[in-house]
């Protein structure tokens, strides 16, 4: 068995995979598609994958929804949103090559999917120049489906357009939800549009040459986003390309895509997993954070550790003798002071393989530190709003590694661990740090073996 494939985050069952694709609820389970690739571990073929998640918990893999198969999308069937009409599934995808949004018509049960005879269904206006029109992401609004499709004006800037309609066949241009001027990152990725009932909302778009995706918060009038500043909305190195889903309880859950930190991760015969479903968090100052759903709890298994009330010191170890590599930890701990608390997992015996976590209460820094763990090299972390009592969920699964803190902040990375004896972990602090609640459960598997 390979120890860095995840045992509670989704990935196929061999090969490439990238961009979560069109989660949508259907009866009782939310199905959700993805960038896969059939022929091989490394980019390429683009498909959508198809998968199932039963009570946002187990999933079961199902056959391959879209292929590119026709020549409109003969060079992929790039990423899109599925909205249900009628009672049936409605993907709607951006076709390659060029660059055209399509549409594909699902049964009632998401078994099958038939493109629609009139595809594109949108194409670029004539004479217009775009760096990049892909990525659809829906939304209903005046009792129309509204999309926002990711572009750019190569040198200049980045955008996201609007369309809308009535029958998802016919489309009419609104104008560009957002912009910014910016001659490096001139292209949006995979827009998500989340809107709020207080008439605000959060742009989220990926960027290719920062590698990371970047939030919007403001106020949404006329179809127009007028948006502050942009800001990271996770602070690690491999969660890029989200989707989002609107759950029947109201809920906005967030997946990304978790790709590889390192070259050469093709040998392994795999690349690529997703993210935990995430909870978007709205805030009283108007930004958004992330939690994980609450469901997550049903897969805990064995609790490995559980503590109270102790202050955490320098050359201790309040883990001590607690080994896995499927896990999630619950740390609550006063931040705030001069201390520093360290988490080191995926641990050798004498320490020779580790990843270092660390939270620094002088400067409100998280950081990870996976380079003597198979990762890329250095820090990568951030500020975080750790005043007072902070909370760290971190969920280690083979080589993923999320961390949470306090609903807002996320830091999504890769561990590579390469001895089956990396499995030990270590808490301790710089300065005396104390810690409220420290509790570490082995995580079970996610996967249904039972029919969807």
């Amino acid at each position: 068995m390979d120890e860095l494939r995840g045992r509670f985050h989704f990935q196929p069952e061999k090969n490439w995979m990238n961009d979560p694709n069109g989660p949508v609820v259907l009866g009782e389970n939310l199905h959700m598609f993805y960038q896969y690739n059939p022929q091989g571990a490394v980019w390429g073929n683009m498909t959508w994958g198809h998968a199932v998640l039963k009570d946002l918990t187990h999933w079961k893999r199902l056959p391959c929804a879209l292929h590119p198969d026709m020549p409109y999308d003969k060079d992929g069937v790039f990423s899109g949103c599925c909205v249900v009409k009628d009672g049936l599934p409605h993907i709607l995808y951006t076709g390659v090559q060029p660059e055209v949004q399509c549409l594909a018509i699902g049964d009632a049960k998401a078994q099958n999917f038939v493109k629609y005879e009139g595809n594109p269904i949108i194409v670029r206006e004539e004479g217009e120049e775009l760096n990049g029109f892909r990525d659809p992401f829906a939304w209903q609004e005046d009792g129309m489906t509204y999309i926002a499709v990711g572009s750019g004006e190569k040198g200049k800037r980045g955008f996201a357009l609007i369309y809308r309609s009535q029958d998802l066949k016919r489309w009419e241009r609104v104008g560009e939800l957002c912009s910014k001027d910016d001659p490096e990152e001139d292209m949006w990725e995979c827009p998500n549009f989340l809107r709020f009932e207080d008439g605000t909302a959060t742009l989220l778009v990926s960027l290719m040459k920062a590698q990371g995706v970047y939030a919007m918060d403001g106020v949404y009038e006329n179809h127009v986003l007028r948006a502050g500043t942009m800001r990271p909305f996770d602070l690690g190195n491999s969660y890029y390309a989200p989707n989002t889903v609107v759950m029947p309880d109201g809920r906005i859950v967030n997946f990304g895509w978790m790709r590889e930190t390192v070259e050469g991760r093709e040998a392994a015969g795999w690349q690529g997993m997703l993210t935990l479903p995430r909870e978007i968090v709205k805030h009283g100052d108007g930004t958004v954070g992330a939690r994980p759903v609450r469901e997550m709890a049903y897969l805990r298994g064995e609790r490995l550790c559980a503590r109270k009330d102790f202050t955490l010191r320098s050359g201790e170890n309040a883990l001590k003798g607690v080994h896995s590599r499927h896990c999630e930890l619950l740390i609550e701990f006063e931040a705030g002071s001069q201390g520093e608390l360290m988490l080191e997992l995926c641990k050798s015996p004498k320490g020779e393989e580790k990843a270092i976590v660390g939270y620094d209460g002088v400067s409100d820094s998280l950081y990870v530190d996976a380079g003597r763990c198979g990762g890329a090299s250095g820090r990568v972390g951030g500020y975080v709003q750790g005043q007072g009592m902070t909370t760290l969920r971190v969920f280690l699964d083979g080589s993923a590694l999320e961390i949470f803190v306090n609903d807002r902040e996320t830091l999504t990375t890769r561990v590579y661990p390469a001895r089956p004896d990396s499995d030990g972990m270590r808490l301790y602090a710089q300065g005396g740090v104390r810690v409220s609640r420290l509790q570490v459960f082995e995580m079970k598997s996610a996967y249904e073996e039972e029919e969807a």
